[in-house]
């Protein structure tokens, strides 16, 4: 009973001792050091659990760089094609102004014939012969200047010739005294707009080349005395002074302008038998 007894008290105690181990190593480890080593793990998971988001952008980057390019010599072969069609479209249509021009002038000459032959109808030539010079509508040939203007040689962006300098120019001619202008070879009517589009002049919507050559019908010295005291001529002095825009003038015996390849009746009023 004794070895019993004895038997059982020692097993006791080495689970008592036991058990006391135990909650000794537990108590042993910081609790800091467990809640760190959970996150570290929780973190961990969690960056893995991104790597294929990132892996999905990587790859998504690298199909836009391939695209773009692949897609730039593409672009280029399409503006490229862009370009030749505009040209081709301009030139077509600058055919076809010089056959409504060509037209036009020989509709003037036939009904000029046809006032001729009567002779009562010869006061009425001499009218329309005298207003379709102003109006633009038939070409004319007589004394003039030529004027040619151009950016500064410095090329900056403040020292090109603008839309507006054209304007003044041709106001100030008209001013003093022009009886007909061309702008590049484009004759100028009371409807003809001169304007900017981007970097470019037009006249009536047609893009003009620098330099800029202004041809005008008018007595040459008269013209470029009076030109001088005009609003245009003072916008113009001050352009070359202080700008550095440049402007040349030229008198000349002979110049040519050719008819307006626009001329449209607004208004008509009959005339008495």
């Amino acid at each position: 009973m004794n070895e019993a007894r004895t038997d059982r008290r020692s097993t006791s105690v080495r689970t008592d001792s036991m058990d006391l181990l135990r909650e000794i190593q537990a108590a042993a480890v910081d609790p800091d050091y467990t809640r760190e080593r959970a996150w570290a793990q929780g973190g961990r998971a969690h960056r893995w659990a991104q790597l294929p988001v990132f892996a999905l952008a990587t790859m998504l980057f690298a199909m836009s760089a391939v695209m773009t390019t692949r897609s730039a010599p593409q672009i280029e072969k399409d503006r490229a094609a862009m370009v030749t069609a505009i040209q081709a479209a301009q030139k077509q249509q600058d055919q076809l102004r010089q056959e409504i021009a060509a037209t036009r002038s020989e509709v003037y000459g036939l009904q000029q014939q046809g006032l001729a032959s009567d002779a009562g109808n010869a006061r009425i030539a001499a009218q329309v012969e005298q207003l379709s010079i102003p109006a633009g509508a038939s070409a004319v040939t007589g004394p003039g200047l030529v004027i040619v203007v151009d950016d500064a040689p410095s090329g900056a962006t403040d020292a090109r010739v603008i839309d507006t300098d054209l304007q003044q120019l041709v106001n100030g001619l008209w001013q003093a005294g022009a009886e007909g202008i061309a702008v590049n070879g484009h004759r100028l009517t009371a409807l003809t707009a001169i304007r900017g589009a981007g970097d470019a002049i037009t006249v009536d919507y047609r893009s003009l080349t620098r330099p800029y050559t202004v041809t005008v019908i008018g007595d040459p010295n008269s013209l470029q005395q009076t030109f001088i005291s005009t609003d245009g001529g003072v916008w113009w002095n001050y352009l070359e002074k202080n700008i550095g825009i440049r402007m040349t003038i030229t008198r000349q015996q002979k110049v040519q302008l050719p008819a307006a390849t626009r001329v449209t009746l607004r208004q008509a009023k009959g005339g008495t038998p």
